[in-house]
């Protein structure tokens, strides 16, 4: 599986290490560090996945993910998060066409299998 993804965290370690992860899965890799910057370098560029943080400065990762969905309503959006299980976090994002969550301290093997399968569903569920 090989596909163009942008990683967004406002955290530049977990950024970096996300797209080391990817690359060496063969994945095409492109950073960005806000949600501000996400939504300008999508309006230029496509991509086929964004690995997006939930909690950023600046707009948050919910927030992202809905404009992102509104401009390119078939781009898998998969979220990162820290912080645990929210129930009302994901219900929103389901509703806004999250494809999936992965957790920043699962383990990477994990991580990417994750990763993965959800591209894999949500590349089923459009055909």
């Amino acid at each position: 599986m090989s596909c163009k993804v942008l990683v967004v965290d406002d955290e530049a370690q977990l950024r970096d290490l996300f797209s080391d992860l990817l690359k060496k899965e063969n994945f095409t890799v492109k950073c960005a560090s806000s949600g501000e910057e996400a939504l300008d370098i999508i309006g230029k560029e496509d991509f086929e996945v964004v690995l997006l943080d939930i909690r950023m400065s600046g707009i948050s990762g919910l927030e992202a993910l809905k404009k992102i969905k509104e401009l390119k309503p078939n781009m898998i959006v998969i979220l990162i998060t820290g912080f645990g299980y929210d129930e009302d976090l994901i219900t929103k994002s389901k509703e806004y066409g999250c494809a999936g969550y992965i957790g920043k301290n699962m383990p990477i093997s994990r991580i990417l299998s994750s990763f993965k399968l959800f591209i894999k569903t949500a590349k089923e569920k459009a055909k």
